[in-house]
């Protein structure tokens, strides 16, 4: 193996190569809860832009799409695939300017367990983004927990960390089990800023065809929040445990785990 891995990682690169892991699963369900045509869209966390995609080729006469995300990288590869039909901004999710537009659908799917502690911060700023008749639409993650917290892909990091006879503890991390908070906090902390007005979950398997898929999707899912646990001479050997841990999951169990996963239809409370 090369270092190609740990510049993917670094990168976010090479997501839509395995996003039909999970996050591609939900595009037509958290389309399905916004308004009926909104004329502006805002998705945060656009990623790779598909969720963007898949929402103009819906609504073709939709006038404006903005698109923002954290990694550079991703948001090069939204512009390559939108070819300017969207507006895509480089920005930290937690600390957005204050617009003057409003936007009749904002979307965040798969992105609130990396705000944690500070979600309310986004839903403040959503809120006050909204258009009236407005909807927020998002999808959050609930992992089956241990004791500890542990869960989802803490479980798959922490055999990898064993198989390479390291701490796996997961210590100077918030596991994922922590950060994806319950549905009950989760709704908690959206009606300090909003009424939810549905709200649908689905069970979902994560799997993968063989080691050197889960590896790639580690890496461009979840970058070296895992890896970084480790020296950097190991982060490379590091994803190829991850593969192997997650093959030998799906060989005695039929997947890698599951999670349940949550969208939410929610309105701006009237002040």
């Amino acid at each position: 193996m090369t270092d190609d891995i740990l510049d993917r990682a670094r990168t976010l690169s090479g997501y839509d190569e395995v996003s039909r892991i999970r996050q591609a699963q939900d595009h037509d369900w958290v389309l399905s809860l916004a308004p009926q045509a909104p004329r502006t869209v805002l998705d945060l966390g656009c990623g790779t832009g598909a969720l963007l995609e898949a929402a103009l080729d819906r609504w073709p006469r939709a006038v404006r799409a903005v698109g923002v995300d954290g990694s550079a990288h991703r948001v090069r590869e939204a512009g390559a695939r939108l070819a300017g039909r969207a507006e895509l901004l480089t920005g930290d999710l937690l600390g957005l300017p204050a617009l003057d537009d409003r936007f009749d659908v904002a979307f965040m799917t798969s992105v609130l367990h990396w705000l944690h502690p500070d979600e309310e911060r986004a839903f403040a700023w959503i809120a006050a983004h909204l258009a009236p008749g407005g909807a927020f639409v998002l999808t959050t993650h609930h992992p089956v927990t241990d004791g500890a917290g542990f869960g989802g892909e803490d479980v798959v990091a922490r055999d990898a960390l064993r198989l390479l006879g390291a701490p796996a503890g997961l210590t100077g991390i918030v596991p994922m089990g922590i950060r994806a908070r319950p549905v009950a906090e989760v709704r908690a902390l959206l009606e300090r800023h909003f009424t939810v007005e549905e709200t649908d979950g689905r069970t979902a398997p994560v799997r993968a065809n063989g080691a050197g898929q889960y590896r790639d999707f580690h890496a461009a899912t979840f970058g070296t929040y895992f890896s970084r646990l480790l020296p950097d001479d190991r982060q490379t050997d590091f994803f190829d445990a991850v593969g192997r841990a997650a093959a030998a999951r799906t060989a005695e169990q039929g997947e890698v785990y599951r999670i349940t996963v949550r969208a939410w239809r929610a309105v701006r409370r009237p002040h």
